[in-house]
């Protein structure tokens, strides 16, 4: 039956299983529920991948009476015998029961082929499954159950190979060129002249736990698997729980007899070596894997002990911070080791031959850095300083102790100074103004001197001066130098007021912005003092300097009634001050120094002004 449809002979069945593809090349399922008696031949073509399953217990496919033929032959398809409960990919249960393909026929026909003739491709079968009471008399195609041509596979996955015989391979023949995989299972009570269990002159790929024992040649002697040719037990991953007993068709010292499959690192040949039993009195398997000639003492000759198989202890591991984890660890061996990480669940990262130079049996402490926020697998290897290929690289169970959590960097508050912070330097002390006599003076603003900002900080930068709280664009004077042309001639120490414009500025984050529109004045005072009219000293003019990126400013002015902002003379106008003659003192103006104000258009915020 394939899936609702039955189907009247196990031939249909199969003509009826469609075309596998490389893109869907799932197992069709036959499923047979009763006894299914063969007198041809069926064959399992390119394009047929099929699993026989049972849907009851012992249920048994059979040679009918007469015929002498395989009961299968595999020409390039998938074919498996399956047993037990199988499921399909999805989780559905396919059938539950066991299998038994029988050989024996009528007891009177000279059978003259193995029951599954593997031509091309590959045949296996499972657990539930039994192949049995073959006994193929050919001396031109061997085996008695299996026979595994060049190119093509076998898979012994579990169930029993027992009471076949065969010229050759009791129960499985495989030639030069062939693989035979045995990864659980039983071969047992089988007999040939050359391989009672199993002749191979290709590989033998071993793991899991696999039995062949108890089979036999015709003389009665143990005869379990007989490697010949190119033969050999190819460990393909951990073993565990095998008994196999072993034989080499011309045997001779240093013939390689079982090693590891390359890149083969969850078992080691001295852990498979005691479940292999070399039948043969005058060999043994030596350490290596080759034959040793058990009648020949050999004098050892002194040589230098051969380095352990490379292991790493991790002793301990810590959370040092959440980007750092610390390691203490060691090695039986003198080398270089490396630590890695990768994504949690990552594939483990490629090992290199580089690192730190570590020695044997010494305990080394090493701490990771950097490490991202996200969970990570560490990888801990070290690498033999004799052989590249002597190295062993774990994963550090990092989940022992809670992984501190990131610091939280505070958000700084913005500076936001006000503009009435800002400081006038030069007017500490009463000035003289003598005739022609000039006198620096610099603004600081309120924030310029923040070297390290941070988004939201403010600043206030001088713009430009005035002896007017609401000056017009002539009063508005750029250079930082304050004096009267004529002097100032007062019997007393006289007050004056003086107003500095600052523009308010904000930092985005990556630069300075100046804020269109907003430009705020302090008030500030500078002191005349006494000076007579017939005390007349020569001006003393002080440097000039440039607006700076600090953000203050600095320069020359004339501080005179008959100068203006651009430098041109103009006639004198009344003073809110006067001298003590009744000469008009005049609003203090200056030269306009280069200083640009930031884009767009400048309001200034008028205040009431101050008589």
């Amino acid at each position: 039956m394939i899936g609702e449809t039955a189907y009247a002979t196990l031939k249909e069945a199969f003509a009826a299983v469609p075309d596998s593809t490389a893109e869907a090349n799932d197992p069709t399922y036959i499923k047979i529920s009763s006894e299914i008696e063969l007198g041809e031949t069926i064959d399992v073509p390119a394009n047929k991948n099929i699993m026989l399953v049972a849907t009851a217990e012992d249920i048994k496919i059979k040679r009918a009476a007469g015929f002498a033929g395989s009961l299968f032959s595999v020409s390039g398809g998938t074919f498996q015998i399956a047993g037990g409960t199988v499921n399909d990919k999805d989780g559905n249960a396919i059938g539950t029961g066991s299998i038994t393909v029988d050989g024996t026929g009528d007891g009177t026909t000279a059978v003259t082929a193995p029951m599954v003739d593997v031509q091309s491709g590959t045949f296996g079968i499972s657990d539930g499954v039994t192949l049995s009471g073959n006994a193929n008399t050919s001396t031109e195609v061997n085996g008695g159950a299996v026979n595994v041509a060049s190119g093509a596979a076998f898979y012994l996955l579990g169930g029993t190979v027992t009471g076949n015989t065969a010229a050759q391979g009791g129960a499985v023949n495989a030639a030069s060129g062939a693989n035979v995989y045995l990864q659980g299972g039983t071969v047992t009570g089988n007999t040939a002249a050359l391989g009672g269990g199993i002749y191979s002159e290709g590989a033998v790929n071993v793991k899991g736990t696999v039995s062949v024992t108890e089979n036999k040649d015709q003389n009665d002697a143990a005869s379990n698997l007989v490697l010949a040719g190119e033969g050999k037990i190819n460990v393909t991953g951990a073993t565990t729980g095998s008994t196999i007993g072993v034989q080499v068709k011309d045997a001779k010292a240093g013939v390689s007899v079982v090693g590891l499959a390359e890149g083969v690192t969850d078992v080691t040949l001295a852990e498979v070596l005691p479940q292999l039993t070399y039948e043969g009195q005058t060999f043994t398997i030596g350490e290596d894997g080759k034959l040793v000639d058990s009648t020949v003492t050999v004098t050892p000759t002194p040589s230098e002990k051969p380095e352990a198989k490379a292991a790493i202890k991790i002793e301990s591991g810590k959370w040092t911070s959440h980007s750092s984890y610390e390691i203490k660890f060691h090695t039986n061996i003198n080398g270089l080791y490396q630590v890695d990480w990768v994504k949690k669940g990552e594939k483990a990262p490629e090992i290199t031959v580089s690192g730190q130079k570590i020695k044997a049996d010494k305990s080394t402490t090493v701490t990771v850095t950097d490490l991202p926020d996200y969970d990570v697998d560490i990888y801990v290897t070290v690498i033999s300083e004799k052989d590249s290929k002597n190295y062993k690289s774990v994963k550090v169970d990092n989940s022992a102790q809670k992984r501190p959590e990131a610091p939280v960097t505070p958000t700084p508050v913005p500076k936001t100074p006000a503009v009435t912070e800002s400081k006038v330097q030069g007017f500490e002390n009463a000035l003289t103004f003598y005739p022609g006599t000039f006198y620096d003076f610099r603004a600081i603003g309120a924030g310029t001197d923040n070297v390290d900002p941070h988004e939201g900080d403010v600043r206030w930068v001088p713009q430009y001066w005035s002896m007017s709280a609401n000056p017009s664009s002539k009063d508005m004077h750029t250079t930082w130098k304050i004096g009267a042309a004529k002097g100032i001639y007062k019997d007393a120490v006289t007050t004056y007021d003086i107003y500095v414009f600052f523009q308010k500025e904000v930092y985005s984050g990556t630069e300075w912005q100046a804020q269109s529109g907003i430009i705020e004045s302090v008030k500030y005072q500078f002191k005349a003092a006494p000076l007579a009219q017939t005390s007349v000293t020569p001006g003393v003019t002080g440097s000039d300097g440039t607006y700076g990126g600090n953000g203050t400013a600095e320069g020359t002015s004339d501080l005179t009634p008959t100068t203006y902002a651009d430098g041109t003379s103009g006639s004198a106008s009344k003073s809110a001050v006067s001298t003590g003659d009744e000469s008009p003192v005049g609003t203090m103006m200056a030269l306009a120094a280069a200083s640009i104000l930031a884009g767009g258009y400048v309001l200034v915020r008028r205040r009431k002004k101050e008589m």
